[in-house]
């Protein structure tokens, strides 16, 4: 028996809808259901192209303001913005400041002698370069005659000259400046002060600190509770002058600047001048600014780089520029800057006086990093030929004899 094969057939049907669905759907599909605003209103089945053209526009603007915003509040951010605060607080107690003053004549005449005016009398304006008296007719007698006795060099050795001893000597001795001073009304003393050297020379600051002493305290200001000083400035022993030095000045009175203990005077260029013959007041308040690190601002966190400070300070960053770079490029260092004498002096090495100029400016705006070195003290030659051309300082007109001035805090 055989039985014939059977041919099985089985017809797939296929619904049009499952068809459909391996389909992506069309964009108007998209835009319809989704809730970003706007979009279902371009993308659309009706035939208002216009309508459709308008909300585009509409569309592309709002998100261009949107992307503009998100950079713009992106970029404030990567800029670290911080708020300024200021504070104005009372307290009961108060370190009262340093006060530095010098004498506008930086050397006594009377102290000078026939060995200083043989080294230092061209530098200051009282000698030609023949070692002979500068503009003769315009000498008073009774200066003329001193001069002459010594400015006799006529069998004359010269010593050994150190400007730092020379500074010291001739420069105003407090003990004659100082007629009165009293401080919340007790006395004070010339061993009260404390000797400085700055571009006037001796200068003397009151309340210094350091050295086992703490700075002095006010619990209160005005009149009264402060400082008070009566200074004798000595004119008789002003030197005369016939022209103006980057050592000497037309003008006479003294120079004072009042500043923290931690940082060093520099009164050639923070000083005030107070005119002899008159009473004058002066009220300070103080101000404590403290400066955010990086990324906030441009203040270091680390301590100051220096062989001379400890504490940072403008000040301080312009007197150590000033002294690096005059010790790497003159091998010394003038008499009111920081360091040890140990270096050999080499007096050819100089520089122009542009160069000069034009380095004394970098150090004004920012503290470069200059060779450090131990140097002596310039001599009257590199004052004249390296050192002075940058750091000299404008003169002025002559005054009378004596001033009282009176320091205090504002109530």
């Amino acid at each position: 028996m055989h039985s014939s094969p059977r041919l099985l057939t089985m017809d797939l049907k296929v619904e049009p809808e499952e068809l459909d669905s391996n389909q992506p759907p069309p964009i108007e599909v998209f835009a319809h259901s989704s809730t970003l605003h706007g979009i279902s209103h371009i993308f659309t089945y009706e035939r208002f192209w216009i309508k459709r053209f308008l909300w585009l526009v509409f569309f592309l603007a709002s998100l261009t303001f949107l992307l503009y915003v998100c950079v713009d509040r992106i970029h404030f951010y990567l800029e670290y913005p911080h708020v300024t605060k200021l504070d104005e607080v009372s307290t009961p107690v108060m370190t009262f400041p340093a006060v530095t003053f010098c004498n506008l004549n930086a050397f006594r005449f009377s102290q000078l002698t026939r060995n200083d005016l043989f080294y230092v009398g061209e530098l200051l304006a009282l000698l030609n370069n023949r070692y002979e008296i500068r503009d003769i007719h315009l000498v008073e007698e009774s200066v003329l005659e001193s001069l002459k006795l010594k400015t006799d060099f006529q069998n004359f050795k010269p010593r050994p000259f150190n400007m730092r001893e020379f500074y010291d000597r001739t420069g105003h001795n407090l003990n004659d400046m100082l007629l009165s001073c009293h401080f919340h009304g007790t006395e004070c003393r010339p061993e009260h002060f404390k000797v400085v050297f700055t571009r006037y020379g001796k200068c003397y600051t009151f309340n210094a600190g350091g050295d086992g002493s703490p700075p002095l305290i006010t619990t209160k200001g005005g009149m009264g509770n402060g400082l008070e000083l009566m200074l004798d400035i000595q004119q008789d022993e002003y030197l005369p002058v016939w022209g103006e030095t980057d050592e000497t000045s037309f003008e006479a009175g003294i120079k004072v600047q009042i500043h923290s203990q931690e940082e060093p005077s520099f009164i050639d260029q923070l000083g005030f001048g107070v005119s002899p013959g008159f009473q004058t007041f002066v009220s300070c308040q103080e101000q404590r600014l403290i400066y955010l690190p990086p990324p906030w601002g441009d203040c270091k966190v680390t301590p100051m780089d220096s062989d001379f400070f400890d504490t940072y300070s403008i000040t301080a960053c312009r007197i150590d520029c000033e002294t690096r770079y005059l010790v790497d490029n003159c091998n010394c260092r003038m008499v009111h800057m920081p360091g040890r004498t140990s270096a050999v002096l080499k007096l050819n090495q100089y520089m122009s006086v542009d160069a000069w100029r034009s380095k004394t400016e970098e150090c004004i705006h920012v503290c470069v990093a200059c060779a450090a070195g131990d140097a002596s003290f310039c001599t009257p030659q590199m004052y004249k030929e390296c050192a002075d051309p940058a750091l000299g300082k404008e003169g002025y007109r002559p005054a009378v004899m004596h001033f009282r001035t009176c320091l205090h805090f504002k109530d």
